[in-house]
């Protein structure tokens, strides 16, 4: 739900108290304190919204000094029990307040776990296929309404599957970390790069042309090819192929699917090589 909503109810509930000390003060000729812990509203409320310990005191203060503001204005003089009242009341809104802020705290942080957990590869510490889809579904319409390219590569280790029924599948965890790693390593801070799934990677690229894309497309495949990955002692040599499509106004699915085709052709040319989906002939 938008954070707009609330602020009505917000506003609402800082006059409101006034309100309601002005209409029983003139219906009764009594001062009824409690009609200030009507504050924990917007308090609570701003606690759902903004669940950050700085915002949720500066709040608290602040509602506590209108509190008090108010009923030095409303009250000439205050007794003894007055005083009394109004201190208690403040410490246990005040009480509430840490409760419900605690609480809303921990749910934000099970809540960013739990979606991490969802949204990246444990193995690989990428984020995963699920957190591509979005990626891409809010990128599609951000290329579209600003008028940028968007290019995307798809890259896969060669002969994955050897490097797994040869030196077992703890290596090919390890060899999967050391691609991702070297991915991570050379593209740009403005690049979002995911484990697609199995030993494929992919690379989505906003306001870059399909050529831009294969400058660092050759960078990532020649960085794999002469980095060592090492196991128990032994190097083994790792190679990618790339595929890279530019988005011309297609349906995602279909987006995705060129970046394939030429993915298959980088593998089909040779393997360890880019291949743009526009130099493929259909």
């Amino acid at each position: 739900m938008k954070k707009w909503i609330f602020w009505p109810v917000i506003v609402l509930f800082t006059f409101a108290p006034f309100l309601l000390m002005i209409f029983l003060e003139r219906l009764t000729g009594t001062i009824f304190h409690f009609v200030w812990s009507l504050y924990l509203i917007p308090t609570i409320f701003i606690i759902m919204m903004y669940p950050k310990w700085r915002i949720i005191i500066t709040t608290a203060l602040f509602f506590s000094l209108l509190k008090y503001t108010a009923e030095l204005t409303f009250v000439t003089f205050l007794t003894r029990m007055d005083v009394i009242v109004l201190i208690l009341s403040t410490l246990i809104n005040w009480a509430i307040i840490v409760i419900v802020a605690y609480f809303r705290m921990k749910y934000e942080q099970m809540f960013l776990q739990v979606r991490a957990l969802t949204l990246i590869d444990p193995l690989t510490n990428l984020y995963n296929r699920r957190y591509f889809d979005l990626l891409l579904e809010n990128a599609i319409p951000h290329s579209e309404r600003v008028d940028c390219p968007l290019t995307l590569l798809l890259l896969d280790i060669d002969h994955f599957k050897k490097v797994n029924d040869t030196h077992g599948h703890v290596c090919g965890d390890q060899a999967l970390q050391h691609i991702s790693q070297l991915i991570k390593d050379n593209v740009r801070s403005s690049d979002a790069y995911v484990r697609f799934g199995g030993e494929e990677f992919a690379i989505i690229m906003q306001d870059t042309s399909l050529n831009e894309g294969k400058v660092v497309a050759e960078r990532i495949c020649k960085q794999v090819e002469s980095s060592p990955f090492i196991y128990k002692g032994k190097t083994i040599h790792l190679t990618i192929s790339i595929g890279i499509a530019l988005y011309v106004g297609e349906k995602k699915e279909e987006f995705i699917e060129r970046a394939d085709k030429a993915l298959y052709e980088a593998k089909r040319g040779g393997r360890n090589q880019v291949a743009l989906y526009e130099t493929i002939s259909c």
